[in-house]
């Protein structure tokens, strides 16, 4: 690869760099993908609970849904015949794949004034911590917040493109005149149409009065707080398919719940708390929060009513392209550029295949003391 001002064939030393960047970026990938996990609880859990999954490309991701029984099973005895009748109550929701993506880059000018093998990988190492931050925040973001559009949540698409990640907020709506049965279109499936295709919320908060919600308290202390948490747990645990095992709700009403608990016996994460994570149970769920879980009641980024996220990860799954899981590319060099750069890469999308069985708490007052 030739250097710019050559004339002849690339310097041995050109291509030595380039292959030892390359090939010492490639021997980090897994350093620099576990450390994006490692810093945020909600990615951590969900690569822990094996949530994270697989997908060999495609159109679309494509997530099999059930939303009837299977009428054949009953009891029987002797000789009797059983039923054969076909069943129904299958669907797919489809999903589309968003792309994440940046670049690693080293200039000729950093590359001499960092000339040595050691100074140059100590110079690559902080340029690969710099980028596993950022995808770490990007991530994240996007997929507890994404961005407010009309007070409603959607993918965050600023920075270009078209797609993106699909936030919690999306999945999980509040109630309201404009959609009153929780309804919007997911997975190509409007909750509208199908009462089946929706999942549980609550107002907890100083509108309690709201009707429509799976139910509404007028929630100002500790112990309300804790009854209505554990009614939202019991309503998503209804009927097969298993109880929420994740809750994330907002640094204060996490703090919240956390004090109302201090008089009492609490159980935490241990799994969570080896990787360093404060979290508390509420009932079979690990409570975590993020400082940014957007508040839903309001829909803005800004808390001013707290919010708490129930999550069956039996149902809800980050996919992930099988060759485009935080990948990195080898650095190359451009013709019209004294720089060498390399890719990061991501390709997936969040899906959920059971909406009846997650639900969302909002409008939670901030000034709960006692």
């Amino acid at each position: 690869m030739a250097t710019i001002g050559d004339t002849g064939a690339p310097s041995t030393n050109t291509i030595y760099y380039d292959s030892l960047l390359s090939t010492t970026l490639a021997a980090y990938r897994k350093t620099l993908v576990d450390n994006i996990f490692k810093d945020s609880a909600f990615l951590s859990y969900i690569k822990m609970s094996n949530a994270w999954k697989s997908q060999n490309g495609g159109e679309r991701i494509a997530y099999p849904l059930m939303y009837g029984d299977n009428d054949t099973i009953k009891t029987v005895g002797g000789y009797e015949q059983l039923d054969t009748t076909p069943q129904d109550g299958m669907t797919t929701a489809f999903y589309e794949w968003a792309e994440v993506g940046g670049t690693i880059s080293i200039s000729r000018k950093e590359e001499r004034q960092n000339s040595g093998e050691g100074r140059l990988i100590g110079l690559l190492e902080s340029k690969i911590k710099q980028a596993e931050m950022t995808m770490r925040e990007k991530l994240n973001g996007d997929l507890l917040r994404g961005a407010v559009s009309g007070a409603t949540f959607v993918p965050d698409l600023s920075t270009g493109g078209n797609l993106g990640l699909l936030p919690l907020g999306y999945f999980l709506r509040k109630l309201n005149a404009t959609d009153p049965t929780r309804g919007g279109n997911v997975g190509n499936l409007a909750g509208a149409t199908y009462s089946w295709w929706r999942h549980q919320t609550a107002d907890i908060g100083s509108n309690g009065s709201q009707t429509g919600n799976a139910f509404a308290l007028n929630v100002t202390t500790y112990a309300g707080l804790k009854a209505a948490l554990r009614r939202m747990y019991n309503h998503c645990s209804k009927g097969s398919g298993g109880s929420p095992d994740l809750v994330v709700a907002d640094q204060v009403t996490f703090e919240t719940y956390e004090n109302a608990l201090d008089t009492s016996v609490r159980y935490v994460n241990t799994k969570m708390a080896d990787l360093g994570f404060d979290t508390i149970k509420l009932r079979g769920a690990t409570v975590i929060w993020d400082e940014v879980v957007p508040d839903i009641y309001t829909g803005t980024a800004a808390i001013t009513k707290g919010t708490a996220f129930f999550i069956n990860t039996n149902f809800y799954n980050i996919f992930y392209d099988s060759e485009t899981d935080i990948i990195t590319t080898p650095f190359v060099e451009p013709e019209n550029q004294t720089v060498k750069t390399a890719k990061i890469l991501f390709m997936g999308n969040a899906a959920v295949s059971n909406l009846r069985k997650m639900g969302v708490c909002y409008d939670i007052l901030q000034t709960i003391v006692a």
